[in-house]
């Protein structure tokens, strides 16, 4: 899919339209993002650590349109889900956001791609300065509690989905 992608965009370049498919390790080298660090890269996946917020995560891409960055995230869904779509997925803004943080990018383009037929959506999600706080705030916060070795209350609020990648999920479940 990446690759899909990538030809589109030089497509678009050689169209004449200001349109650039930017890796992302060069993108953090030439910004001199030094919390970065470049874990890997497999095709234009980039995984990322930062080391003063301690949070890893694997970029899919950025897009240079007419002169501005966007993050590029490609998701799959069911047909389903797909074809209800009409915005960001709600479970994907604190995604974006930590994304927007990490790579000081402000907007993030959602590919959103049907796995039945390969049809695809995009929608624009633009981080704000208050999101970011916000997101900075809940690290820290959990960064808090890890420091002092006690399990942090966990949110009301919170799908068994997001507790899939959490190394702390049997000691919570256990709390």
């Amino acid at each position: 899919r990446h690759d899909r992608i990538q030809k589109a965009v030089m497509a678009m370049k050689d169209s004449g339209i200001d349109c650039e498919y930017v890796n992302v390790a060069e993108y953090v080298t030439d910004k001199n993002l030094e919390d970065l660090k470049i874990v890997s890269q497999q095709g234009n996946e980039t995984k990322l650590y930062n080391t003063a917020l301690n949070i890893s995560f694997l970029c899919d891409g950025i897009i240079r349109y007419k002169g501005v960055y966007y993050i590029l995230e490609i998701k799959t869904e069911t047909s389903s889900k797909f074809w209800d779509r009409n915005d960001v997925n709600p479970d994907h803004v604190l995604q974006g956001t930590a994304y927007s943080v990490n790579l000081g990018i402000d907007n993030v383009l959602f590919l959103y791609e049907c796995r039945d037929n390969c049809s695809k959506k995009a929608y624009m999600l633009h981080i704000t300065d208050k999101m970011k706080q916000d997101l900075v705030g809940k690290i820290t916060e959990c960064d808090g509690y890890v420091e002092r070795m006690i399990a942090p209350p966990k949110p009301e609020d919170i799908s068994k989905k997001a507790c899939a990648y959490c190394g702390y999920a049997d000691l919570c479940r256990r709390t």
